[in-house]
Formats: structure tokens, C-alpha cells, sequence
């Protein structure tokens, strides 16, 4: 009977003719609690499944039910139903392992995945801990950085994945087929370690529906709430933020201010704790500052730098030690720096956040070139050899980080540097938030569309004031010129007056 089983399962895996594919596109996260981790994955008909699970591969004695959510049915090339099933009461620094398995009526298995493994975050502080982040990486299996990440994960020495926005290119595309190839894709690496994500804005499409359910994130619902795609995560020396920068760039802004409080009231609590969790490391995809030559946001070019303005001097005033950031793809690392203002040359003991740009993972949009000149703030900047490279991060201590920008083409060392902070806290000493004296840094900045309102009424008063100054200047003239004629005399040509000087 078993021996049957297994027959019609293989068959079920390898052929088309069956409608029941095989579970696939699984991928991890870390869940609400360390003791917690996520398997999510794709399946194309509604069916029960679960994730057997266990500490020897030959015995997956455990198992966790899973909720199923669909995907929107404009999606009609993708798989329609996504499912995500928690993991609890894991062992710290323990490696599982575990497959993906779809039951039939009478609670028996009827299809399942290949055995993956994963090892839980351990409680000791005290040895590194090592991540792999970029964003803007497309569904294109031909990109070199696929087949690097994989030697990467498989060499058991990262922690988590950090994908800082634009996924695909895009995950609706094709009716939701790109979507499902890029999962496929991550899946030889995303099914063995946390892989953890921030919304771009290639994520925008169908209201971000696609990424809202293809992932889940620790603290928040699933699908994720448009009112809440942001979260905070712990581990080991760090408190890791990922932020949403495109509630600056979506209809709807009232999630602007949403998200400020989350994050200020965030940042509050996680400075009470800096004596045992030193770093703050924030994440999100359009940079404050960049150097490339086109008119995004962070360039300075006409109306932009909205999420400068809305995020930097909360993160200055509570001290946030570094941000990644992608959108631009390139790379590029900034001098510590608040305000367009550089507080340092060097990263030893900085005053201002340090901003590391690594948004050139891989794209069918090609290099963001960078200007000719660089502004003061720009430490390192690659818009050459950084197609298809990845940032390794690595926390050494209380006190000291390292970051790298590797290419996957030849694994060459684009960038590298130490960034050393013997005195963790906010960079503005003596900020309050709360009564009626309360830091500026507290208040979120007036929304988008009032800094519009305030510009369209100062240019429309400009427009009218011109136009009211320009008929009463003629009418002024027309007078004179009445006037004039009224009491008869003449204006005199004096380059024909041949009597004129006499």
C-alpha cells in the first residue's frame, strides 16, 4: 500500500495531465514569536494542507494546519491558492526539517513537496549574525545573483534574507504568472531561510494585493492591511524596522501619518532597550538621498524628497544607526548625514544615520547611471560593475558592524566598511514627546497633499496678483494716454527733429 502510495504521488508531481500540482513557490518568515516560523506556498486547487515537520528528515512526526487565502481573480495565470501555516514551540538554535502536504477527505495525504530545513534563531548574543539584502530583483532565471544566493544560503551561515522592495517586475504581471515564476525562483533558497520583505513600488499594483498575500510578515494580519504594512522584528543585538516609503506615493495618504506614530511609538520602546539591543537598523525602498542622474524622489529634482521629509528627522532624533535602502539600481553609501548636512567622513562613532543604497540586484530596466559630480554626502558609488550584487550585513557586536556589496557575477568585493558605535542612542539628546512641549521630530510632517493644496494656492495668488498688477498697469497707461491727447500735445520722434538742436 505504501509502496502504491508513493507511485501515485511521484505521478502526481511529474505530470501535467493531473489537474493537483505539486505544493511549490514555499517560502519562509519569521513568525510573531522567536519559537515561530512561517512556511507559506502556493497550490493550484482548494484542498486541506498542513506542514509535517521534525527535527530528523526520515521522522516529521509534528505537523501545523494551514489558512488559505486566494489570490484576486483578474490572477487567472496564477496558482489561486496561497497557503501560510505557523510553526510554534520550535526549539532555539535547532535545525527542522519538513515538507508540505495536501490531505484528502478521509485525513490522508494525497500530494506532497520535497523535504526542506531551516534552523531556528538562537538565544546566544554573544556570535555574529550575518544577513544577505538588496532589492529590485526581476523574475528572470538567467540573472546570475538566483544562483548565488543559493551557494549562499546553503553555506548555513545567514540568518534571514532582506528583500528591500520591487519584486518581479511585477508580481501581477501576466495575470499573476510573473509573480508565480518569481517565487518558483527564490524557492531553492527562501524555502531554507526567513525571507523577510519591505513594499516597493512595483508593489503597487491591484492595491498591492498580490504582495500583501504571497507574504506574511511578524505582527501583522494576514493578508497584510493596506493600514499596516510595516513591522518590527528582534534579533539577537538588533531591532530590525521595515518601513513602507510608498504611503508618500499612493491616492490614499492617510497611511502617513499611520505609519509615523507606529514608528515613533516603535523607536520610543526600542530605545528603552539599547543597553541589550544596541543597533537599530532601518529598512525601506526609496532612499532619502542618492546621487543618480534622473528625477526620482531622492534626487532633489523638482517637487521630491517627500520621504526625507517625512522620516528623517524622526530617525535622526531617536538615533537610527543605519538604513538600507534600494529603487535605484545601483549602489551607493552615504557619509553619516542629517539634513543635507555630513557629520562625519568616517564611520567611527557617526551622529547622524549612516544610508546604504543596494538596489541593483538584478532588473529588465538596466543601470541608474549616477551624476557626474558626486554631492558631499556620497562616500562610494557604483553604477558599473554593481549590476547583480547583493549587501552582506554582518553584526559583529555591541559595538561594531561590517557591511559588503558583492557581485554575483564574479563575486568580486565591490564595497566594504565598519561601521563602529560605542554609544547607542538618539542622536538629539533631551527630546520629549509627549505634552505641550513636545519635539518637533514627534509630529508627523504635514501630508503630501497639503504641501500640493499650499503650492497650488500661492501660485494661483501669484497668477491673479499678476494678472490684477498687469490690467491695472494698462489701464493706468490708457488713461495717461487720454489724458495726453485731452490737452494736445504731441509726442515728438527726436531722431527726425532736425530743429532739435537748435
Amino acid at each position: 500500500m505504501d509502496i502504491q502510495l508513493l507511485s501515485i504521488l511521484l505521478m502526481l508531481c511529474i505530470t501535467d495531465s493531473i489537474s493537483l500540482r505539486c505544493p511549490e513557490q514555499i517560502h519562509l518568515s519569521f513568525g510573531d514569536e522567536h519559537e515561530t516560523m512561517v512556511v507559506m506556498w502556493s497550490i493550484d486547487i482548494q484542498i486541506r494542507c498542513q506542514v509535517e515537520y521534525g527535527e530528523s528528515p526520515d521522522l516529521l512526526k509534528y505537523f501545523a494546519r494551514s489558512n488559505v487565502s486566494e489570490l484576486p481573480e483578474w490572477s487567472f495565470n496564477a496558482l489561486k491558492y496561497i497557503h501560510k501555516a505557523e510553526v510554534k514551540n520550535l526549539k532555539a538554535g535547532t535545525r527542522y526539517y519538513y515538507r508540505v502536504v495536501a490531505l484528502d477527505d478521509t485525513e490522508h495525504a494525497v500530494i506532497s513537496s520535497s523535504v526542506h530545513s531551516f534552523t531556528t534563531l538562537t538565544n546566544d548574543t554573544g556570535i555574529p549574525h550575518k544577513y544577505l539584502l538588496y532589492g529590485d530583483l526581476g523574475a528572470n532565471a538567467d540573472f546570475p545573483i538566483y544562483r548565488k544566493l543559493e551557494e549562499e544560503v546553503a553555506s548555513n551561515n545567514y540568518t534571514a534574507i532582506w528583500h528591500v522592495g520591487d519584486m518581479a517586475y511585477d508580481l501581477t504581471s501576466d495575470y499573476g504568472q510573473t509573480g508565480d515564476r518569481f517565487m518558483q525562483l527564490i524557492q531553492p533558497f527562501a524555502a531554507n531561510i526567513s525571507y523577510m520583505t519591505s513594499p516597493g513600488n512595483h508593489e503597487i499594483p491591484g492595491d498591492f494585493m498580490h504582495y500583501r498575500t504571497r507574504f506574511s510578515m511578524p505582527g501583522i494580519e494576514w493578508p497584510m492591511p493596506l493600514t499596516k504594512m510595516w513591522y518590527s522584528y528582534d534579533i539577537g543585538l538588533v531591532h530590525f524596522i521595515s518601513y513602507s516609503t510608498e504611503v508618500y506615493f499612493i491616492y490614499n495618504e492617510d497611511y502617513v501619518c499611520t505609519q509615523f506614530y507606529w514608528l515613533l511609538d516603535d523607536l520610543i520602546k526600542a530605545n528603552q532597550k539599547r543597553d541589550k539591543r544596541p543597533w537599530i537598523i532601518a529598512m525601506g525602498h526609496r532612499p532619502m538621498y542618492c546621487s543618480n542622474n534622473n528625477a526620482d524622489d531622492c534626487t532633489g529634482r523638482f517637487i521630491s524628497r517627500w520621504v526625507k521629509r517625512g522620516l528623517e528627522r524622526l530617525f535622526h532624533a531617536q538615533g537610527v544607526d543605519l538604513i538600507i535602502e534600494a529603487h535605484e539600481h545601483s549602489y551607493e553609501r552615504l557619509w553619516p548625514l542629517y539634513d543635507e548636512k555630513v557629520y562625519a567622513t568616517s564611520y567611527d562613532n557617526p551622529q547622524a544615520c549612516v544610508h546604504v543604497i543596494s538596489g541593483a540586484a538584478g532588473n529588465l530596466e538596466g543601470v541608474d547611471w549616477m551624476r557626474r559630480r558626486p554631492e558631499a554626502w556620497s562616500a562610494f558609488r557604483d553604477d558599473k560593475t554593481s549590476q547583480y550584487s547583493y549587501g552582506r550585513l554582518t553584526i559583529q557586536n555591541h559595538t561594531h558592524l561590517s557591511f559588503e556589496q558583492v557581485s554575483a557575477q564574479d563575486n568580486s568585493l565591490i564595497d566594504k566598511f565598519w561601521l563602529v558605535q560605542n554609544a547607542h542612542g538618539p542622536f538629539l539628546k533631551g527630546v520629549t514627546c509627549e505634552g505641550p512641549k513636545r519635539h518637533e521630530s514627534c509630529v508627523c510632517p504635514p501630508l503630501i497633499r497639503y504641501v500640493y493644496l499650499i503650492i497650488g494656492l500661492a501660485l494661483s495668488f501669484g497668477i491673479i496678483f499678476g494678472m490684477v498688477v498687469g490690467i491695472f498697469g494698462c489701464f493706468c497707461c490708457w488713461r495717461r494716454s487720454r489724458a495726453l491727447k485731452r490737452k494736445g500735445y504731441v509726442t515728438l520722434d527726436l531722431r527726425n527733429n532736425i530743429d532739435y538742436e537748435h
